[in-house]
């Protein structure tokens, strides 16, 4: 689950999501985190880079992320 403090909203995550907001709150950036998540689960289609850059694009639209 998130939950966005300022809209009181809670946004139900699956475990890919999940794991990406994770690794967002420890720190990590886009770049780190599609290579970690890249070796984690031995992606070679390309298949984790376009699903992070588009769920942290979605966070971004919704105010949940930051540049």
């Amino acid at each position: 689950m998130l939950f966005d403090t300022r809209s009181e909203k809670v946004y139900a995550l699956n475990p890919t999501a999940a794991a990406i907001v994770r690794e967002i709150g420890s720190g990590c950036d886009e770049c780190s985190l599609i290579g970690r998540l890249s070796e984690r689960f031995r992606d070679v289609g390309g298949t984790i880079e376009r699903e992070v850059r588009a769920f942290t694009a979605l966070l971004r639209q919704q105010g949940l992320l930051e540049e």
